[in-house]
């Protein structure tokens, strides 16, 4: 193939590529691409007009490193996002099913005298204003040790496509459960497609594309429309509307991800993505308890814990075979102990390792199943188990930030707080919007090393996002008092009772899975100087 030193830039479509520096130029306007990116197109341009399989490109551009079909695939989407190309109306690049690609745009080398030329001042200012922002960005947001939200470095090279949270437009609030869980089971089987990143839309999270939609339930009508958009410039790529009947529900949520996917030109095979290869069921009727289930689950209060336990059991009665209702099961059981809601902890903690296991046995290939095995573990401290199956969870799916947010978790329980803050730091960057969780667990770990500004940073963004979780208040009240401010710590511990009136320190260690016995007793000492007891 021709290599970029072959030409210095050539002419598509009045755009100017250049591939010393990875840049496409429209004028004023510069999009740089990977260096890998650079090379398929460039091979594209040696063969213009001819079919170039899959074969012949991965083996030309990665032939000494073994990757999967997804890295030409993004290096697809990102040359024609460059060029404005639509996959399904090309004018650059032609996809030919099962064969491969073309390149059906013209393309001529630039003459050699203009390779001498300045660059026009407009490109020129851009380029310039591209570097200083993103050399501006760098130094505000990565900073070491820096408040971890504002990480926004990618760890690879998925398309990334935020999911915002469907509208229920029924005008009846008992149905957002359904629209919550159409959302999140849009958003479950977008993460499985290994070519996207998906995740919660939240403000400022980067993306490349934006899903959203709406949902309509009428007797046993269900009406689902969703937009799918261009992330930088707005433009929608997709609108679909899918008016069935409700029994049709899990159908038209894989015609959806279908329309994301197609959209996206992403070459898989959809055929194989059925509700039961991704632990759900067949059945309507279970399906709609499971979703009930979930919605119940997240207030995290006994009263919602009891509830979503019934609606889990009730879809397993409809479908002995619903693998993720058991996992949903085996979650309310860990609740249960986690939190001091029965009297026999160790019963619920063994029931949960049950249900999780269940769930394994019917479906031993979604990752969150085994993430479930990992936390029912890790409630009863036994680590290697946990760490084993959480392991198992990134080898399915090796940008599983949850995984690694919970890897990083267990290794400040043992003990060895430095150890999470690279794990935490990466399931961050995997996942920009992550929730409450991750941030309480950095705090955490910088509090045990003794850092309590960067401790208070993230244990207040954790409080932030969930201000009814009592574990970040009391370590926010231990770092007050590590810092000397009593009475701000005092002022936590009151905060803390005033949320859970019977709270102690006794009750505290009896389910807390940390080992580390410096740790029981650093942490033990500054709540009691709080007046925690």
């Amino acid at each position: 193939m021709p290599s970029p030193q072959d030409h210095s830039q050539y002419v598509v479509l009045d755009h100017i590529v250049t591939p010393d520096t990875n840049e496409i130029a429209l004028g004023d306007q510069v999009t740089r691409i990977e260096p890998k990116s650079m090379e398929v197109l460039v091979h594209l341009f040696a063969h213009a007009g001819e079919v170039v399989s899959r074969d012949q490109l991965q083996e030309a551009i990665w032939s000494d490193v073994i990757v999967g079909d997804d890295s030409l695939t993004n290096a697809i989407i990102k040359i024609r996002k460059a060029f404005g190309d639509d996959a399904r109306n090309p004018r650059v690049i032609e996809t030919i099913p099962k064969r491969g690609y073309r390149l059906i745009a013209d393309v001529s080398p630039l003459e050699p005298r203009r390779t001498h030329q300045a660059k026009p001042v407009g490109v020129l200012a851009a380029s310039v204003g591209i570097l200083v922002l993103v050399a501006g960005l760098f130094a505000a947001f990565w900073k070491p040790d820096e408040t971890p939200q504002a990480v926004v470095v990618r760890a690879d090279d998925r398309v990334h496509v935020a999911v915002a949270r469907f509208q229920n437009i029924s005008g009846d609030p008992a149905q957002d459960y359904l629209a919550q869980g159409v959302q999140q089971s849009v958003l479950n089987g977008l993460v499985g497609v290994h070519q996207v990143a998906a995740s919660q839309l939240e403000t400022g999270s980067p993306a490349d594309y934006h899903l959203e939609g709406n949902v309509l339930r009428a007797d046993n009508r269900i009406r689902i429309d969703t937009r799918l958009s261009d992330a930088n410039t707005g433009v929608i790529l997709s609108t679909q509307r899918h008016d069935r009947d409700f029994s049709d529900i899990l159908e038209v949520q894989a015609l959806i991800e279908a329309d994301v996917v197609t959209a996206l030109a992403l070459d898989i095979d959809l055929a194989h993505r059925t509700a039961q290869s991704r632990g759900l069921t067949e059945s309507i009727d279970a399906y709609d308890l499971f979703l009930q289930a979930r919605a119940a689950l997240l207030p995290r209060d006994p009263q919602s814990n009891s509830r979503a336990r019934e609606l889990y059991q009730k879809a397993i009665m409809r479908d002995p075979n619903f693998a993720r209702a058991y996992g949903g099961l085996a979650l309310t059981h860990a609740a249960d102990f986690r939190n001091g809601w029965v009297s026999n902890a160790d019963h619920a903690l063994d029931q949960a390792l049950t249900m999780a296991e269940t769930a394994l046995s019917i479906e031993p290939n979604l990752p969150d199943q085994y993430w479930v095995i990992g936390y029912v573990q890790t409630q009863r401290r036994n680590f290697t188990a946990a760490e084993a199956a959480l392991n198992k969870a990134r080898k399915l799916d090796p940008g599983y930030a949850d995984a690694l947010a919970l890897l990083g978790g267990i290794r400040t329980y043992a003990g060895q707080p430095a150890d999470t803050l690279p794990l935490l730091r990466e399931a961050i960057r995997l996942r920009p919007d992550a929730g409450y969780l991750y941030f309480l667990l950095l705090g955490r770990a910088y509090y045990f090393l003794d850092d309590c500004k960067q401790a208070l940073i993230n244990l207040g963004e954790a409080s932030t996002r969930n201000p009814s979780n009592l574990e970040a208040r009391i370590y926010i009240a231990a770092c007050k008092v590590k810092q000397g401010d009593v009475a701000e710590g005092a002022w936590e511990v009151e905060e803390v009772l005033s949320i859970e009136p019977s709270f102690s320190l006794e009750s505290f260690w009896a389910t807390y899975p940390m080992i580390s016995q410096s740790q029981i007793m650093a942490l033990t000492s500054d709540l009691g100087k709080a007046g925690l007891r």
